[in-house]
């Protein structure tokens, strides 16, 4: 179950950043993101999808593991 909510307030920017990255790569074109709205709009709008937080997470835990390795 997600908790919605972000551990690290001083993280949202950068998190919300991530997200239109994602979302960006996932090929998801939406007005909002060409007109640079709001990310709490965009995940609004997006949210149905449910595949973006899903997708931040892989590649979050992919980066720590290489990170384990180097």
């Amino acid at each position: 179950m997600a908790r919605n909510r972000i551990l690290v307030p001083e993280a949202k920017g950068k998190l919300d950043k991530f997200k239109m990255e994602v979302a960006r790569d996932m090929a998801i074109e939406y007005k909002e993101l060409q007109n640079n709205s709001s990310p709490e709009t965009i995940s609004k709008k997006i949210g149905t999808f449910g595949n973006i937080g899903g997708e931040m997470v892989k590649r979050m835990i992919a980066e720590q593991e290489k990170k384990l390795i180097d």
